[in-house]
């Protein structure tokens, strides 16, 4: 309430004022012409309804609503062009298609890569439902703990009673059984030795009974065979003596065969094996009696150390194959990306405006096509700098095409562009219209029209000559209106303005009189 009380109050001033300095000034406007004439005559005109319009002029052509240079992103030889010049499509349509060869090989490439990372580190990726990492860090995790136990086994040794005593009977069972083994290595050499002499003494028979056969074969003794009285002897000699030598044989060979089986069953390995129990006994019992020794505590800490440094390195293997499965995906969704390259879609509904290569060429990343959507044509105006303040975001504007000069057609501001445009040394505004066009034939791209932004419009207004306005502060006008012959001065609140007319929104009606200046005489 104060606030508005404060503003009637500061109006109320602002009005006085006014009409001060409306006075003083038609007061000295008065007396002057009073010095030159003693009878005035002040040119007066009736304030009226109308209709004002404020526009601006200026040049414009058809542009697409929406323009779209187009590449393949996988560069290749052309294969398919499925469109031309002023074909229309729709979003998703095929437009074109290069060589996926090459690109299909590597998509097959980067999934079989993929696989092989998933497997490392990616349970959900095996059939098992394990990865080799998880695998990795298990077995070093069982490691670690099993160092661990050892480790603390060691440190909280105690001597067992049990145990001493167990190892002590083991202890005398290995001596038994070592004692035992060399009793029976002793057996063995001795059965050994005398296996030997009976071949020794085989041999000696044999050697006897080959020298028995040679006097028995003595050439110089074939007389006797032609004796009678010595043949027979003779003849029974020489066989007993070739019974002699094969008997001789075989006892050799038995002998032989003897001693043979007599040094195959000897096992010195046995003794060697009690020997090894024995030795293993006497330091299990030492160990059992003494404890671990510090040597001992200092290796299963270096090997506890040994299992965590391991666990880490297999989780660490495990991030590092996390990033090389990230890595794999990438280089899947890039491969893939490289195959939907190869096919040039349309993003959106239109009409090819352009095409710049043909089936067989090598197509790059360049611009391949151009489209353009022509259902709602758009107009690029340009209007000079001056009249920048009469061109705004929705203003109306009226529009005649050089080539359509019988029709005038309708639209909208929907740009201006918050940079004058300069070419040549001049500068323009620059904006952009949509037509409200609804006919079944597109207009042209580059299409020239003249346009007339509207920059307001009020029909029915009250209307007064420019020249009854005074200016009394920056925006604020005054007129003066006769009132029983004689001006007065009136604040008024003003809308549009041209270079003729000003619309008076409040405080002059239509039918009053306002003065535009004094009739000059000579």
């Amino acid at each position: 309430m104060m606030k508005r009380k404060r503003f009637w109050i500061i109006s109320m001033l602002v009005v006085a004022l006014a009409t001060a300095v409306g006075y003083v000034y038609y007061a000295r406007e008065t007396a002057v012409a009073a010095a030159d004439s003693a009878a005035p005559d002040v040119q007066t005109a009736v304030a009226r309804l109308g209709e004002i319009t404020v526009s601006a002029t200026g040049a414009g052509s058809v542009i697409p609503a929406t323009e779209v240079e187009l590449g393949f992103t996988t560069s290749g030889r052309l294969l398919e062009l499925l469109v031309a010049v002023g074909q229309k499509v729709q979003a998703g349509d095929v437009l074109a298609r290069v060589d996926d060869t090459d690109a299909q090989k590597t998509l097959v490439n980067a999934q079989l890569q993929l696989a092989q990372a998933a497997m490392q580190s990616d349970a959900s990726a095996t059939q098992v439902g394990l990865s080799y990492d998880d695998i990795s860090v298990a077995q070093a995790q069982m490691a670690l703990e099993e160092a661990q136990q050892a480790l603390a086994e060691l440190q909280n040794w105690t001597a067992d009673p049990d145990e001493i005593a167990l190892l002590e009977t083991r202890l005398a069972a290995a001596q038994a059984a070592y004692n035992a083994a060399r009793g029976q290595e002793a057996a063995t050499s001795t059965n050994i030795t005398i296996k030997n002499i009976s071949v020794e003494q085989a041999q000696r028979d044999l050697d006897a009974a080959l020298a028995a056969q040679v006097t028995a074969y003595d050439p110089g003794r074939e007389w006797e065979l032609n004796d009678p009285r010595r043949a027979d002897a003779l003849k029974n000699e020489r066989e007993r003596a070739d019974a002699a030598v094969l008997r001789a044989q075989e006892n050799l060979q038995i002998a032989q065969l003897n001693y043979n089986a007599a040094v195959n069953s000897t096992n010195s390995s046995s003794s060697v094996s009690a020997e090894s129990n024995l030795l293993s006994a006497q330091q299990a019992l030492a160990t059992a009696q003494t404890g671990p020794t510090a040597a001992e505590i200092t290796a299963a800490e270096t090997a506890v150390r040994k299992a965590e440094l391991a666990l880490q390195q297999a989780q660490l293997n495990r991030e590092a194959h996390g990033l090389s499965l990230a890595q794999a995906q990438l280089n899947l969704e890039s491969a893939q990306a490289a195959v939907d390259g190869t096919v040039l879609r349309a993003p959106l509904d239109g009409t090819v405006t352009a095409v710049n290569y043909h089936v067989g060429e090598q197509v790059g990343s360049g611009v391949f096509l151009t489209l353009a959507d022509l259902s709602q044509p758009m107009l690029e105006i340009y209007l000079d700098e001056t009249d920048m303040s009469s061109v705004g975001m929705g203003y109306e504007v009226e529009v005649v095409f050089d080539a359509l000069p019988d029709e005038t057609f309708t639209g909208r501001v929907v740009q201006v562009d918050p940079a004058l445009y300069q070419s040549g040394g001049v500068s323009a505004v620059r904006a952009v219209v949509q037509l409200n066009y609804n006919k079944p034939q597109t207009l042209p791209v580059g299409l020239n029209a003249t346009v007339e932004v509207i920059g307001g419009r009020a029909q029915n207004a009250v209307l007064v000559p420019v020249e009854s306005l005074r200016e009394i502060a920056a925006g604020k006008y005054a007129v003066f209106v006769m009132e029983n012959g004689e001006p007065t001065l009136r604040m008024v609140e003003v809308g549009l303005m041209d270079f003729s007319f000003a619309q008076i929104i409040s405080g002059v009606a239509a039918g009053e009189e306002v003065t535009t200046g004094i009739v000059e005489t000579q």
